[in-house]
């Protein structure tokens, strides 16, 4: 732990960089309390994000002085829109317009769920410079670096992607606090452990209400998934999925706080929050609207059985919101050639329908047990709200539409449901964790059923304050009591699995490729097969690496090199290509990291036997050639 004590300071950095911009601005527009604390990150994302990559144009390198620069501009731009537009809301109390309201319960549900996940995050991690073995980490982690690097954190350095979680990242790490790998590890335990249970009770409370017992169970309720967040921090890895899924329940709170006291202020921050959801992925404003039209169509129906609308009223509303998403569907991916690429994707893991519900219902996402705590408390939050809170039915169906979602992705083989789960990769996973935004409302309304059952037994009947203890504490036992070992050991396994073939790069091949770096000169580029791990010397050592994502792009110089360079000497395009990058090392191992599409880099295989290299020195299982054809040797 001691090593964790030590990124106390990278702790702070990300977190100042996360949280104040986007509060100032959102209390600015008028938005106040818990919800404007749970959606500034978003704010402050975007506001990161546009400001960096217009940065790159301007000539201005970006950095803390222009972002800044940038946050005091933005927030008398705020100041100034609430003046302009909502200057009908009711004015606040000074003290509330300067400070806000404290909320103590509110406060210490988040810092439970904080605690608790900490608890249990840490400790499987291990240290914050463990690398997590996943393909994916290789990409983040050296678009991170390049925005260090070059001073250009545009959303197209080097190719458009949405980088929001990437431009935060490099921008934090500007202050020198720590280095690529342990700033990226602490921003994802950021995220896990305060970003996401500051949303869950902003939202709980929204959905429930404000009472002790369903603020407390909030922030319990926020460590009760395994799908979320503990799946993302290490499968994929899904990095911006993780910020994305975790910024969405306090953009939700807010949206349902908007939509009730119809405050200016409150959209206007609302508004605010979406840029930043969509430069960070753009996944989350697709959730946003499936949540709100799930919210919009559930109250319908349930004014019409009310009686607080005709029937006519209610069906038209929904034709219309039906034809409305169907175009929608249809016509989104022929306009936008990304998500058309995005809906491509397939997987091979196909379920059936029962087991797909098995899955999803039951967590069990990525693990072999069914989740049977879980599952209860589900039961009874749903129970509970049916009888005792029908203003939240919506959030049950909510959570519903996503397992729906879920069953598409993992059960379907018919082209047209990658009209709906494509937003998501075809991916369960990450609609797995996505159910877990209304879930964690259904498991906090767990705690007053249980509360009320223990009423009905005598003794606790006259004990109010020991039933309601009964309620809350029911969450943590059903399940971190139940399933603390699978979720810690289903984060070890992604951090340090058992099979040497899905590590990327252990701790001794990381010491060996730092001896070997330390030999290339600063600038000139060395080339090897991906899947042997050298593509992580540009994040972890600087080395000017030719690949920096696993596997090997499709097209251009990468692909020739990867599959002509053993046959350099005839072939002048493998010649003009190392040139052109300026490539004049090469690297080879007997370690192989697991991965299809071996074919990318088979020119890259056995250097030993490849005329025009000469090797310099081997260390552990690595060894590092200088290029000598094509011309490149008499430069050295």
């Amino acid at each position: 732990m001691a090593h964790w004590v030590d990124a106390i300071p990278t702790f702070v950095v990300l977190t100042v960089v996360l949280f104040l911009p986007g509060w100032l601005v959102v209390r600015a527009l008028g938005a106040r309390g818990l919800e404007a604390l749970a959606v500034s990150p978003a704010v402050s994302t975007g506001l990161i994000t546009a400001f960096a990559t217009v940065a790159q144009p301007l000539g201005v390198r970006w950095g803390l002085v222009p972002l800044a620069a940038v946050t005091a501009v933005s927030f008398v731009v705020a100041w100034v829109a609430r003046r302009l537009f909502g200057h009908h809301d009711t004015e606040l109390h000074p003290a509330r317009r300067l400070l806000g309201r404290p909320q103590p319960d509110a406060a210490l549900a988040i810092a439970i769920g904080a605690v608790l996940a900490l608890a249990t995050i840490l400790p499987s991690i291990g240290r914050p410079d463990e690398l997590v073995d996943s393909p994916d980490a290789v990409f983040h982690l050296s678009r991170i670096k390049t925005f260090l690097e070059s001073g250009n954190f545009s959303i197209a350095n080097p190719t458009l992607y949405p980088s929001g979680f990437h431009v935060w990242v490099g921008t934090s790490l500007l202050t020198g606090s720590a280095d690529v790998l342990p700033g990226t590890n602490v921003a994802t335990v950021l995220l896990a452990a305060v970003v996401w249970p500051i949303g869950c009770v902003a939202l709980v409370r929204h959905a429930l209400g404000t009472s002790r017992l369903v603020t407390y169970a909030a922030g319990l309720a926020s460590a009760a998934f395994i799908a979320f967040p503990t799946a993302l921090l290490g499968w994929g890895v899904l990095w911006p999925n993780l910020m994305a899924t975790a910024l969405t329940p306090g953009a939700l709170a807010l949206m349902l706080q908007a939509a009730r006291s119809r405050r200016v202020g409150q959209w206007l921050a609302f508004a605010a929050a979406l840029p930043g959801l969509a430069l960070i992925q753009p996944n989350a404003l697709v959730a946003l609207l499936v949540f709100a039209l799930t919210w919009f169509i559930t109250a319908r129906v349930r004014a019409g059985l009310m009686g607080h609308l005709a029937w006519r009223v209610v069906v038209r509303d929904l034709a219309t919101v039906a034809v409305a998403v169907v175009v929608g569907l249809v016509v989104a991916p022929t306009v936008s050639a990304l998500l058309a690429s995005t809906q491509s994707y397939e997987w091979k893991d196909k379920v059936s329908v029962w087991a797909a519900l098995v899955e999803v219902v039951g967590g069990r996402v990525l693990i072999s047990d069914v989740l049977w705590g879980l599952v209860v408390l589900m039961v009874l939050g749903i129970g509970w709200i049916a009888l005792r809170a029908r203003a939240a039915l919506p959030v049950v169906a909510m959570w519903l539409a996503c397992v729906v979602l879920y069953v598409l992705s993992a059960s379907s083989t018919m082209s047209w449901t990658a009209l709906v789960t494509g937003y998501w990769y075809n991916d369960k996973i990450r609609l797995a964790s996505l159910a877990a935004v209304p879930g964690v409302v259904l498991v906090a309304a767990a705690a007053p059923a249980v509360r009320e059952l223990a009423g009905r037994v005598p003794a606790l009947g006259r004990r109010p304050v020991a039933a309601a203890l009964l309620g809350a504490l029911t969450i943590p036992v059903l399940t971190l009591g139940l399933n603390g070992g699978t979720r810690e050991q289903m984060l070890a396994d992604f951090f340090r699995p058992a099979d040497p073939s899905k590590v990327i790069l252990s701790r001794d091949a990381q010491a060996s490729l730092a001896r070997l770096a330390a030999l290339i000169p600063p600038g000139q580029g060395l080339v090897g097969r991906p899947e042997n791990g050298s593509p992580l010397m540009w994040p972890l050592f600087g080395t000017r690496t030719l690949y920096r994502s696993i596997p090997i792009p499709p097209a251009g110089d990468g692909i020739v090199i990867g599959t002509g360079f053993d046959d350099m000497a005839h072939r002048p395009d493998v010649c003009e290509a190392l040139a052109r990058n300026d490539v004049r090392w090469a690297i080879d191992s007997s370690h192989v990291y697991w991965l299809d599409k071996p074919e990318r880099s088979s020119g890259l295989k056995d250097l030993a036997k490849v005329d025009g290299v000469e090797a310099v020195r081997t260390d552990g299982q690595y060894t590092l050639y200088r290029i000598t054809g094509c011309g490149l040797g008499a430069g050295m």
